[in-house]
């Protein structure tokens, strides 16, 4: 079998651990993710069932979030694939959502403050 050509997936039975390099070394010009809040607003995060096209299990139920929405705010983190299907580095979602619970606490903080200062 030519390992240069696996196809659309790759499936395995058990646990796949994986870790990127993630280390400040490695990074020039690390800023914090802007209006965090607003950008996880604009997508939406989904149910849905699997069409024949995409060659899971057709039906199957699964939850996610739409490429394209992800794209118009993020395009750095979605990559249009060879066979022209867009996918989602769900990973680095993680990121945008670590700084938009961050602009939520600030809110949360002025809030509560501005309650205790009208008691």
């Amino acid at each position: 079998m030519d390992g240069s050509s696996t196809g659309d997936s790759i499936r395995v039975a058990g646990d796949v651990v994986a870790y990127y390099s993630s280390d400040k070394r490695l990074k020039d010009n690390i800023k914090p993710i802007e209006n965090a809040l607003d950008k996880v607003n604009a997508i939406s995060g989904v149910t849905f069932e699997w069409n024949e096209k995409s060659h899971k299990t057709t039906g199957r139920k699964d939850v996610g979030v739409v490429a394209q929405e992800v794209e118009e705010v993020f395009p750095e983190i979605v990559e249009t694939r060879s066979n022209g299907y867009k996918a989602v580095d769900y990973q680095k979602l993680t990121a945008v959502l670590i700084e938009s619970v961050k602009e939520l606490t600030v809110k949360v903080e002025a809030l509560e403050a501005k309650q205790c200062n009208c008691k």
